[in-house]
């Protein structure tokens, strides 16, 4: 079904972390007491919300990197890149310094992360003082934010956003990626969440792990329930998997061939253009289809993003 939205030019707020990837590549993934050799590592700027952001940006659609930045060496680099993107800096947290992602990929490009979450995690209401909310239409957030000790807040401020847009008559969109975490979320503050009314964007195991089902059709159909909005699902090679709250009915989306290096940020990436071409007015079949497509560019290169 093609779609009669308009195109939007309001902003998507991407709320979440931008990081120092340090991709290190392993024969294998080392056992308890063994030793692998690598020939090396290299450092990435990714974090979901900066992969989010570069999809954005490769599209020309309008948004706002909601990304705190901390000191060190590791916000050193987030720095330098960001201004090598054109993106600026949103807001500074002197107090505490910047983590990191070391990103383990083996000779079969599966990945295994070991994480630092410091200030690039952290949310703070009074950063968003100078964000004109009539100019923003959707916001991103991540599951991955949802461990920490700030996250209760963010949903509160999420939910008085999309309370003053209601009363204002105005929409807001939210899309939420749960993460490989979904199962470090408190069920108190996953209640929260789907009262945002989320359109959800995860893969097939996250989603049964939410929903404890192992069907695709009926685990997107249980999240549909739980958010009474649009399910993304992608599902590997065989693509993704959409239920549409509109049609109350799911569908297969297919996969694009790709000569895989890396998979990493591939799902970010997949769902920044899903955003993109939301916005833009294509149907969710639609712009499904295209982020398969993109995913599987991002999937044939070493970064995290094009």
């Amino acid at each position: 079904m093609k779609s009669t939205a308009k195109k939007s030019a309001k902003k998507t707020l991407v709320i979440g972390s931008t990081c120092v990837d340090v991709i290190i590549r392993v024969p294998k993934f080392p056992a308890p007491g063994q030793d692998v050799n690598t020939d090396g590592s290299k450092w990435s700027l990714g974090g979901t919300a900066f992969n989010v952001a570069k999809a954005l940006q490769k599209a020309k659609s309008p948004f706002v990197l909601c990304s705190p930045v901390g000191t060190g060496v590791y916000a050193e680099f987030v720095e330098h890149e960001l201004k090598r993107s054109k993106i600026p800096v949103f807001a500074k947290i002197k107090s505490q310094e910047n983590g990191a992602c070391w990103c383990l990929v083996n000779a079969k490009n599966e990945h295994a992360f070991i994480c630092a979450h410091k200030a690039e995690y952290l949310f703070d209401k009074k950063f968003y003082k100078k964000i004109n909310f009539k100019q923003v239409d959707s916001v991103y957030f991540c599951g991955l934010e949802m461990e920490e000790k700030t996250s209760e807040a963010q949903i509160d401020f999420l939910l008085e956003q999309k309370a003053l847009a209601a009363q204002e008559g105005r929409p807001l969109n939210f899309f939420f990626d749960p993460s490989a975490r979904i199962s470090f979320i408190k069920k108190s503050l996953l209640k929260k969440i789907w009262r945002l009314n989320p359109i959800l964007h995860l893969n097939q195991k996250e989603a049964f792990a939410i929903t404890g089902l192992n069907s695709i059709p009926s685990a997107a159909a249980a999240l549909f329930r739980l958010t009474k909005n649009d399910v993304i699902m992608t599902t590997g090679k065989n693509g993704s998997y959409i239920f549409e709250a509109a049609e109350q009915r799911g569908q297969k989306v297919p996969g694009v061939a790709a000569k895989v290096v890396n998979t990493i940020g591939c799902g970010d990436a997949h769902l920044g253009v899903c955003v993109a071409r939301v916005k833009a007015g294509d149907s969710l079949f639609d712009a499904v289809m295209k982020a398969n497509k993109y995913a599987a560019r991002v999937a044939e290169t070493e970064k995290a993003s094009l």
